[in-house]
């Protein structure tokens, strides 16, 4: 069962994984959505929560560069979740997701959320 905090997106963007700042691997993402991406990498052994970095290529010439944990492994790529995002990430992760400027309305829906959470 899925337990994933945004709808994920079918979109194809190429990118490289960072572990400590240096770039480990290059996949190819299968779906995306704002909480996290699948990335089709081929065999590789990461472990769960480990912490590591994905890079998209350049999109509108700004490449994004987000903190991500892994949640799990396949036999042909890894899950991510991003972890603690910037406003300015998010608007840029928007961009891949909704380039036709569809992520104006999923922005009001998405920060609406945390303000409606009383402690």
């Amino acid at each position: 069962m899925e337990h994933r905090c945004s709808i994920r997106k079918p979109v194809a963007v190429r990118v490289l994984i960072y572990k400590h700042g240096l770039p480990v691997q290059s996949g190819l993402s299968r779906d995306l959505g704002m909480g996290g991406v699948f990335v089709v990498t081929g065999a590789y052994n990461w472990r769960r929560n480990e912490y590591l970095e994905i890079e998209f290529a350049a999109i509108n010439g700004v490449k994004l560069r987000l903190p991500a944990l892994v949640v799990h492994q396949r036999e042909k790529g890894v899950g991510l979740m991003f972890d603690t995002i910037t406003d300015a990430q998010r608007q840029q992760l928007r961009a891949i997701l909704f380039p036709s400027g569809g992520g104006h309305r999923e922005r009001h829906a998405v920060d609406d959320t945390p303000s409606r959470q009383v402690a």
